[in-house]
């Protein structure tokens, strides 16, 4: 019985240990990965647009201390139709950060921890935001009447600060996820996404190959402060009318909020990934988006 219970304990033992990974990646000056992504998005009410994008990955400085690598998405395309208009605006938005090299410092083992070149970055993103704004009053003519320019661009902005942009370069949408992260299965995180949602994230890990799992991880009382929050911000006028049936209207699901995302990589001995797919799913005011995504080195 206690050769058993040896035997039994050394098998959970192997089991653990296979099912935990370092990721280590490979970074030296230099060197340069091209992502090919491929994306079908489904919005409310519209066909799905299909989306392509490459993104370059530059490591630009290496010290002691950690790196500096250099994401740059250089080419975009999109299919969707013209009178797509949520299409219309997402394409736009995605051709603003077009050719912009954002720089991502990390630590000595390859995680991201922070951009360093904002202050920079911003002044070209406020000069792009223009554009954008133009381009939502050409597509919605009486937003014009309804949001002030300056209001406009300051939302466009917000979208783009710095704490937002680096949540989505080392999110699930990058291969800088993983980097410097000791996994083990059944590891789980908290975290927030660029979208403002607190998530919780667990791990899966066969070999190279992980997979992670994410839902939201809010109360309702956080619920109820992000809804206010996203409705004074773009619908002032009717913030307080919607507050005093905030209960209401949750219970009836008309405000129901809610976000998946699942990813699954599969990692090089380098520990870059070869491959990835990814799909995300929200639902916000009984309106879902679905986005499924694969994207591969090139």
């Amino acid at each position: 019985m206690k050769k058993l219970f040896l035997v039994s304990l050394a098998l959970i033992t192997l089991t653990a240990a296979q099912a935990q990974l370092k990721v280590l990646p490979t970074l030296k000056k230099g060197m340069a990965k091209v992502y090919e992504s491929k994306a079908t998005m489904t919005l409310p009410g519209q066909s799905a647009i299909n989306l392509s994008t490459d993104t370059k990955y530059t490591v630009s400085d290496a010290t002691a201390d950690g790196y500096i690598i250099d994401v740059m998405t250089t080419s975009f395309t999109s299919d969707a139709a013209a009178s797509d208009i949520a299409g219309q605006i997402l394409s736009a938005s995605q051709e603003m950060v077009k050719d912009v090299n954002i720089r991502i410092a990390t630590d000595k083992n390859g995680k991201p921890t922070g951009i360093v070149n904002y202050a920079e970055l911003s002044k070209q993103l406020d000069a792009r935001s223009k554009q954008m704004v133009n381009k939502i009053y050409e597509l919605i003519p009486q937003a014009k009447s309804m949001i002030p320019e300056e209001t406009l661009k300051q939302q466009f902005m917000e979208s783009l600060s710095e704490e937002t942009l680096f949540k989505s370069l080392s999110g699930n949408s990058s291969p800088l996820l993983l980097f410097g992260k000791t996994i083990m299965t059944g590891a789980q995180e908290e975290f927030v996404n660029e979208q403002g949602l607190s998530m919780k994230r667990m791990y899966f890990v066969n070999g190279k190959d992980v997979t992670t799992n994410a839902t939201l991880n809010m109360s309702k009382e956080q619920v109820k402060k992000f809804i206010i929050a996203q409705v004074e911000k773009t619908m002032p006028a009717q913030a307080d009318a919607i507050k005093g049936h905030l209960d209401q209207l949750m219970e009836s699901g008309m405000l129901k909020l809610d976000a998946k995302e699942t990813t699954t990589f599969k990692l090089q001995d380098d520990f870059w990934p070869a491959s990835w797919t990814t799909e995300v799913s929200t639902e916000s005011a009984g309106q879902q988006m679905v986005t499924k995504t694969t994207t591969t080195l090139k």
